[in-house]
C-alpha cells in the first residue's frame, strides 16, 4: 500500500518514527499547516528526497485531497523505494477528522517568496538561509542601490547599509531607487524609507557616515556577508583588509564606462585577496563616471549581479565567483571569466 490514513501518519509522526511534508503552496500554508509538517514544494521534495534517507523509517506527502501526492508518491517510490506514502484524503481529510493544526511562523512562508521557494535547490531551507543572514552594503550609490533592491526583495533578514553622501540631480538616471523629491537629503535615510516600503519583513539599519578604518570593526561585527558598493580604491582596501582580519567575505564590483567587473573575495588569508590582484593602486589612476561618464544600465546591471551572487553564497546555490573574476562587456555582450593565476598572492602579504 502506498497510502496511509491521516492518523496513523500523525501518530508516526509524534513517535518520531515518520516525516510528514506538506507541499501544498506557500500562499496556503499560512491558513493552517498539519501539526509536524514540514513545508516544502514539490519541486523542493524532488530534488531533496535523497536527504530524507535515514532520517525516519516513513515519509507521508499531504496535499489538498491527496491525489497530487498518491502520483508523486508512485513516481518516487519507483526511485527510492516504499517507505513513501502519500496521506488519503490530503489537508482537507485532516481538517475532517479534527486532528491538531497549527499556524507556521510568517517570515518562512510569506506568499511574497513563493517564486524563489519553488526553485529546485532552493525551498524553504535557502529561504530560512537568508532570513537567517545579515548583509552589510557599503555605499548606496549606483551598485548599491540595486543590489539593495534585491537584497530586499529577496528577504535578507537584516541589511545594514552606510552611505554619508546626499541625493543628486545627477545620480538620478542610474541610482534609481530615488526620486526628484529626494534631491539634496541623505542617501541612507531616503534609501531605507523606500527600502522599508518594499518590505517591511526585512530589519534594516541606514547609517549616514563614511566607512572608515575607526569605525569598520564595529560595523563588520556580527556580518555575514559585504556587498562593496563604492567608487574607491582606498575603500575597497578597507573592506578588502577588515574582512581578512573578521574572515568575512565580500563581493567586489566595479563599472566603467561600459564595463563590469565582479569577484567575490572570502576573506580567507590563506587566499588570494583584493590587494593582491590590484596592488599599490591610487583613486587619482583610475576612471570614475564624473570624469570618464557612464551609462545609466551598466551599474544597474553590476549590482543586480552582487545581488545574486550574494543569494547564491548564502544560500549554497550554484557556483560562486571566488577564484575568479567575471569581466562583461555591455557595448558589445562579451563576458570573460578570468582564473586568477596560482601565484597571485605573491604581490600581497596578508
Amino acid at each position: 500500500m502506498s497510502v496511509v490514513d491521516a492518523e496513523k501518519a500523525l501518530q508516526s509522526c509524534r513517535q518520531s518514527t515518520g516525516i510528514l511534508i506538506d507541499i501544498r503552496s506557500p500562499s496556503v500554508w499560512l491558513k493552517g499547516v498539519p501539526e509536524h509538517a514540514k513545508l516544502w514544494t514539490q519541486s523542493q521534495l524532488l530534488t531533496e528526497v535523497s536527504q530524507l534517507k535515514g532520517q525516519a523509517k516513513k515519509i507521508y506527502i499531504i496535499c489538498y485531497r491527496g491525489l497530487t501526492s498518491a502520483q508523486l508518491v508512485m513516481e518516487l517510490r519507483e526511485k527510492w523505494g516504499d517507505w513513501i506514502y502519500s496521506v488519503t484524503g490530503g489537508y482537507e481529510a485532516w481538517q475532517t477528522l479534527g486532528l491538531p493544526i497549527e499556524l507556521p511562523d510568517e517570515t518562512l512562508v510569506h506568499d511574497r517568496y513563493e517564486r524563489q521557494v519553488k526553485l529546485p535547490g532552493f525551498g524553504q531551507t535557502a529561504q530560512q538561509k537568508l532570513l537567517d543572514s545579515h548583509v552589510l552594503v557599503v555605499g548606496a550609490g549606483g551598485l548599491g542601490t540595486p543590489a539593495l533592491l534585491y537584497l530586499v526583495g529577496a528577504g535578507i533578514g537584516q541589511i545594514t547599509l552606510i552611505d554619508d553622501d546626499t541625493v543628486a540631480l545627477h545620480n538620478l538616471h542610474r541610482q534609481v531607487l530615488y526620486q526628484q523629491c529626494d534631491i539634496g537629503k541623505a542617501k541612507a535615510s531616503v534609501a531605507k524609507k523606500h527600502l522599508s516600503a518594499l518590505n517591511n519583513d526585512v530589519k534594516l539599519s541606514a547609517l549616514d557616515q563614511r566607512f572608515t578604518a575607526e569605525n569598520a570593526e564595529v560595523l563588520v561585527a556580527g556580518v555575514d556577508f559585504i556587498i562593496d558598493g563604492t567608487d574607491n580604491i582606498s575603500s575597497r582596501y578597507l573592506i578588502n583588509d577588515v574582512c581578512l582580519n573578521s574572515n568575512i567575505p565580500w563581493l567586489f564590483a566595479a563599472v566603467s564606462g561600459f564595463d563590469i567587473q565582479l569577484s567575490l573575495f572570502l576573506g580567507d588569508k590563506n587566499l588570494p585577496c583584493y590587494r593582491c590582484l590590484f596592488p599599490q593602486m591610487r583613486d587619482e589612476n583610475i576612471d570614475n563616471c564624473s570624469e570618464a561618464g557612464i551609462l545609466g544600465p551598466v551599474p544597474g546591471l553590476a549590482g543586480v549581479l552582487q545581488a545574486t551572487e550574494a543569494v547564491k553564497y548564502l544560500t549554497g546555490l550554484g557556483v560562486d565567483l571566488s577564484m575568479k573574476m567575471l569581466s562583461y562587456d555591455v557595448l558589445n555582450h562579451e563576458f570573460k571569466m578570468l582564473k586568477y593565476p596560482p601565484d597571485v598572492n605573491r604581490a600581497c602579504i596578508h
